[in-house]
């Protein structure tokens, strides 16, 4: 059975699935080929995969439709800011920002935000040295901070400890977080400052899992080491339910 016939046979076998599980697939392909030993299916799913007719979305996860990995391109503004801040420090600094959801909502915000995270103990230092820049600086603003200050503001700079575990990739120069960070960050930063700007939790997720290749796992991994699991995982059964 050549691989084209042997996807059609999988996708009428899993019609009524949207993700099919390393453990159903291996199951599956047993059935069909019984003479093939257990270190033979993983090579034949690799075949697969390289032909482009599944693709991987996560650990052990597979799906027939193809959605691009989230890695946009850094924005200048948040590239001047990095590279200013990076004089300052020599750890690792992490740059993600409010034109990221604007590029997966698919909608442009008036006003925009920088974020940027290192280790917790360097925070205070970095934010004194930080005071010189011409944009306005704030270190892990609290709720009336964030009314009284931030909100007013068209352009500004916050600054956060980052988190270990923070799933973290390489752009250019920059390292940002990936999707399911920048996700698990909205989400956090939803109630208190993204809200009030006009951003909805619901549609970042929603676009960002229409649009994207996300990794749940990843996704929920992170969630946990934010004490959001189980919110965030009703969330997404919220949006496959609608």
């Amino acid at each position: 059975m050549r691989n084209n016939e042997l996807v059609i046979a999988i996708k009428k076998q899993f019609s009524t699935q949207t993700i099919i599980t390393s453990k159903e697939l291996v199951l599956f392909l047993s059935s069909l080929f019984p003479e093939l030993s257990n270190k033979t299916i993983p090579w034949k799913i690799n075949q697969l995969k390289a032909e482009n007719l599944i693709y991987q979305t996560g650990r052990g996860v597979y799906t027939f439709d193809f959605k691009p990995e989230f890695n946009p391109e850094v924005s200048l503004k948040s590239k001047r800011v990095y590279n200013k801040t990076k004089s300052f420090i020599s750890s690792e600094l992490v740059v993600w920002d409010t034109e990221m959801l604007d590029l997966i909502i698919e909608r442009e915000n008036e006003k925009r935000t920088t974020f940027l995270s290192i280790q917790k103990d360097e925070l205070n230092d970095l934010f004194d040295q930080m005071q010189s820049l011409s944009k306005p600086v704030y270190l892990e603003p609290n709720h009336e901070i964030i009314q009284r200050y931030i909100l007013p503001q068209n352009d500004v700079i916050l600054l956060y400890p980052l988190i270990s575990e923070t799933p973290l990739q390489l752009n250019g120069d920059y390292i940002v977080p990936t999707l399911e960070g920048v996700l698990v960050n909205a989400w956090l930063l939803s109630e208190n400052y993204l809200k009030p700007l006009g951003y909805t939790i619901e549609e970042i997720f929603k676009n960002a899992f229409e649009k994207y290749n996300v990794n749940k796992n990843k996704l929920l991994r992170y969630a946990a080491r934010r004490d959001q699991r189980k919110e965030i995982e009703q969330l997404i059964q919220k949006i496959n339910n609608e």
